[in-house]
């Protein structure tokens, strides 16, 4: 027996266009991720956050969003912070603590 393979545009059609506007992308162009470079995998990694350091974080992805721009997420945040990071030449080298850890980036950030 063949399955039904149903889609986004056979089940909603051009019900969301006029919902949404016709000038306004529909879900399947809104859902694509952005095409990755060549090579590039991805890890998923679990990071735990003090509820300031979360609260930070959307902060910032909001701040992004009422000036005129997207909301950025949290993940897409912290993807950026360590891309710049890799560009720094951060040196851990013997770090034993999580203070002395943090005294070397906020030092590497003044520079």
């Amino acid at each position: 027996m063949k399955r039904v393979s149903i889609t986004e545009e056979l089940a909603y059609g051009a019900a969301l266009d006029r919902l949404t506007g016709a000038d306004k992308p529909s879900l399947k162009t809104t859902r694509k991720a952005p095409p990755e470079p060549a090579g590039a995998h991805r890890i998923k990694l679990s990071v735990f956050l003090n509820q300031d350091e979360d609260a930070y974080l959307e902060k910032l992805g909001s701040v992004a969003k009422f000036s005129g721009g997207k909301k950025i997420s949290k993940t897409k945040l912290i993807e950026a912070m360590v891309r710049a990071f890799g560009t720094t030449g951060l040196d851990v080298r013997g770090v034993k603590t999580e203070e002395e850890l943090y005294r070397r980036i906020t030092a590497q950030l003044r520079k």
